[in-house]
């Protein structure tokens, strides 16, 4: 009894240091958000505290971010119901919801684990590679994109999914949490192998248990087990690994593999030890087997890095806790396998934290940086708030979505839900409005509707003006048409022609060093 309970205790405070640990890593070192995805859902979400319902819904696949001028609504709407119902601003709420994010991640990928082997240090081990991997940091820190959400949920729908077979209510679950992934962002597409793999799995293991009940011959059955089906896998493996990455130079292929280092962390060495193992396993259950025709069903996407390196971050943890528990297993000294371990463990720690922090430089709070909003340009949004009330326009990004985060004034942006938020659509843009073709990849993956004329697309006229003279036919046309009468951008930066056009004619309302803003009345 006092060894069952000793054992308790220790797991509740392995559990309470990874928490522990889960909150300091994501303590923000910066001043504001980081991220450029961040900033756009920080203005999506204050939108619906504004105005009290989503403005970019025009029709029913504007939910799911499927039709034009729309975006995935789950997130914004999450928090925007944070942020009214705890009476905070829309910055530190995403801090806090992030934060909590983080620490749930580790509890959907404890599930997970627990869903594919019952063993404590196994599902510890996942839940801590996962919570903590670069990855997770990168959308659980301060940085408000759907990707974040989406695989912190992606653990829970395949832990709901694989004990669907036991339970219809975690089938029904498991829909649930499907559509609300669809909401979330539009990786859901990569959900559907792993169900269509799951169906697979169930219908074989039933037709096997069939044939178990008539008189088999066993060792016919376990030669064809172990013998043929595991040659065909390792076969269909390499050939799909082959074709995937064919087409790309010996530099691309090796960037796309260290991108995939770089957000799984130190530890995915062991990822490739526990994808062996797992395929030359002689009697694999169910869900080893679940795990591992997902992982080769998935090899096609692996190329598309900007996705699938998030997507697959739930396989490779499984992978790695996988790997890490037979290294310890093979060991004769089982002390010195488990310091080598938790010296391994550490260094992945580290090796995140060292991204973590490292790549925010904040030894000077004023310069620009790429990672997140300085003081210099909350100021010129404050600014901007206060002091203006018609149109703005900047030709920077980065920094149109920061200004529009900061101050929700009306701005030209490149982003079409921007201008649903702001009301600059009329009858035009959906008279203008086609269907793709059902059997084109973009109608699924980009939605059955289109704007056919590139001219009737809003984001089309922010990339026009900013390489136009201000006072050009173009410039006058845009600029009239969006009612501009203020450009924002950076005081050493003058990089395009509209930058370059108003400088030395434009009188200069604001400068704080690092941002100027420029008056464009009476510019004809």
């Amino acid at each position: 009894m006092n060894a069952t309970v000793s054992k308790r205790h220790t797991w509740i405070l392995l559990w309470i240091c990874l928490i522990l640990l889960n909150v300091i890593i994501r303590y923000p070192i910066t001043p504001h958000e980081i991220g450029s995805d961040s900033f756009l859902m920080h203005f999506i979400a204050d939108s619906i505290s504004k105005f009290g319902y989503a403005k970019w819904w025009y029709h029913p696949l504007s939910i799911i971010g499927l039709y034009p001028y729309s975006t995935s609504s789950a997130l914004p709407f999450y928090l925007s119901g944070v942020s009214q119902s705890i009476s905070m601003d829309m910055e530190r709420t995403i801090w806090i919801v992030l934060s909590c994010f983080g620490i749930f991640s580790s509890f959907t990928a404890y599930l997970m684990a627990g869903a594919i082997r019952d063993d404590e240090i196994f599902k510890f081990l996942t839940a801590l590679v996962y919570s903590t991997s670069a990855g997770i940091l990168t959308f659980t820190t301060w940085n408000a994109s759907s990707r974040g959400l989406f695989v912190v949920m992606l653990p829970l729908f395949i832990y709901f999914l694989i004990r669907s077979r036991f339970s219809l209510k975690y089938g029904l679950l498991a829909g649930a949490l499907f559509f609300l992934l669809m909401a979330i962002h539009n990786l859901f597409y990569l959900v559907i192998p792993i169900i269509v793999i799951f169906c697979f799995i169930l219908i074989i293991s039933h037709l096997i248990y069939k044939l178990k009940s008539r008189e088999m011959d066993i060792t016919i059955r376990k030669n064809f087990k172990t013998g043929f089906i595991v040659s065909m896998l390792l076969m269909i493996f390499i050939v799909l690994l082959i074709q995937s990455f064919i087409k790309y130079s010996f530099e691309e292929q090796i960037s796309i593999i260290l991108s995939y280092a770089r957000y799984s962390g130190v530890l995915i060495v062991f990822a490739i030890g526990g994808f062996i193992s797992l395929l030359f396993k002689s009697k694999k259950k169910f869900e080893e087997w679940f795990l591992l025709l997902v992982i080769i069903s998935l090899i096609p996407f692996l190329p598309i890095e900007m996705y699938a390196k998030f997507f697959m971050l739930p396989l490779i943890a499984l992978l790695i806790s996988s790997g890490i528990m037979n290294s310890i297993a093979i060991r004769q000294k089982r002390k010195t396998a488990l310091s080598i371990v938790i010296i391994l463990l550490f260094l992945s720690v580290s090796f995140s934290t060292f991204y973590q922090f490292g790549r925010t430089n904040i030894s000077d709070q004023y310069i620009k940086s790429e990672f997140w909003a300085e003081e210099s340009t909350v100021n010129a949004a404050i600014w901007t708030k206060l002091y203006t009330n018609e149109g703005i326009f900047s030709d920077k990004l980065s920094l149109t979505r920061r200004i529009l985060a900061y101050s929700g004034m009306a701005m030209l942006s490149e982003t079409e839900v921007i201008h649903s938020i702001q009301g600059n659509l009329d009858e035009y843009e959906f008279n203008n409005m086609s269907i793709r073709s059902p059997f084109s990849t973009s109608f699924y993956f980009e939605g059955p509707f289109y704007l056919s004329s590139s001219q009737s697309s809003k984001i089309w006229f922010w990339y026009k003006l900013r390489n136009e003279n201000y006072n050009s036919k173009w410039g006058e046309i845009i600029i009239q048409r969006f009612n501009l009468n203020y450009y924002i951008g950076y005081e050493e930066e003058v990089s395009t022609i509209f930058s370059r056009s108003i400088i030395h004619q434009k009188d200069k309302l604001f400068d704080n060093g690092r941002i100027s803003i420029w008056w464009l009345e009476g510019r004809f």
